[in-house]
């Protein structure tokens, strides 16, 4: 008797717990995964205002460049400079180197002379000093000129690589802001996907107080109702007026029950669960109830004679 008892307490108190665990749950998730979406749809704005400001940065910075390369295309100081200088010195050393030669080429052919009979020492003397200073002549022109010809080509090469590096500025910027432009659009995209995602969401879960206040009042005119009626009655007696309030009583909290249960239900609804999960665990309750009759009954009939 002891364990039917157990048995049929424990069912009917998980029959009724369970729907009362489901109902308490599902609007604290609801207002969870708001609160998440509200966390994530600030941080994708944030991110699109940054890929956003990222954007404008490399704009600005294209533009800067492009005008920068522009204006050294047109005057490209101090490089231009140097390479002006160095053609002019290379013109110089290229006239003094050609002049030389030429000394050189005369003092050479003046030597025919020395093995003319008739040329004196002196002569010959004279002959073999030109000769001398025209050939240490010839080759210090040429050293400098060989020297500014390089100079001159050292000059147009720094030229070209300044403009080079400045064209190479102007691509790697474009560049950044196309990998900008590029971060700032899915920035953009990914913020209005949930956007749209969190406007197809519920709205979010009422504030369960007033259902909560519901069943007092309903409980607070089923008693008044309850006493009116034993008064009007007058010859009933007091066990008859007493067994009319308990009546009362318990129509009254059925109908809280009921009234609750119907709130309940509707802010699971409201947050996206499953209406029929309260059904559910009721049904659930109600298996564990014939459970434990079925295990009470058959260890009864075991028991008995045969």
């Amino acid at each position: 008797m002891n364990l039917r008892r157990t048995l049929v307490s424990a069912a009917m108190v998980a029959a009724v717990i369970s729907p009362a665990a489901v109902f308490s749950a599902a609007p604290a998730f609801a207002v969870s995964a708001q609160a998440q979406d509200d966390v994530s749809i600030a941080a994708l704005e944030q991110a699109a205002a940054d890929a956003a400001k990222a954007y404008d940065t490399a704009v600005a910075a294209e533009a800067a460049q492009q005008a920068k390369v522009e204006a050294f295309l047109n005057d490209s100081q101090p490089y231009l400079g140097k390479l002006e200088a160095a053609r002019a010195t290379a013109k110089e050393t290229a006239a003094a180197k050609a002049a030389a030669d030429k000394e050189l080429a005369a003092a050479t052919a003046a030597t025919s002379k020395l093995d003319d009979p008739a040329t004196s020492e002196d002569e010959a003397v004279a002959i073999l000093t030109r000769l001398h200073k025209a050939t240490e002549a010839a080759k210090a022109a040429d050293t400098a000129n060989t020297a500014a010809e390089k100079a001159r080509t050292a000059a147009g090469n720094a030229l070209d690589d300044a403009r080079v590096a400045e064209v190479r500025k102007l691509h790697t910027l474009g560049e950044a802001k196309k990998a900008a432009a590029a971060a700032k659009a899915t920035a953009d995209k990914a913020l209005a996907a949930a956007k749209a995602a969190a406007a197809q969401q519920p709205a979010k879960v009422a504030d369960p107080a007033p259902a909560a206040q519901q069943p007092a009042a309903v409980t607070q005119v089923a008693d008044t109702t309850a006493v009116t009626t034993a008064g009007t009655a007058g010859t009933t007696s007091p066990t008859t007026t007493t067994a009319a309030k308990t009546g009362a009583k318990t129509t009254t909290s059925a109908t809280s029950s009921t009234t609750a249960s119907t709130a309940t239900g509707a802010e699971l609804a409201e947050t996206g669960s499953d209406p029929a999960t309260p059904y559910l665990a009721l049904g659930a309750g109600l298996a564990i109830s014939l459970g434990a009759a079925a295990v009470y009954v058959s260890r009864r009939k075991a028991g008995q004679p045969a």
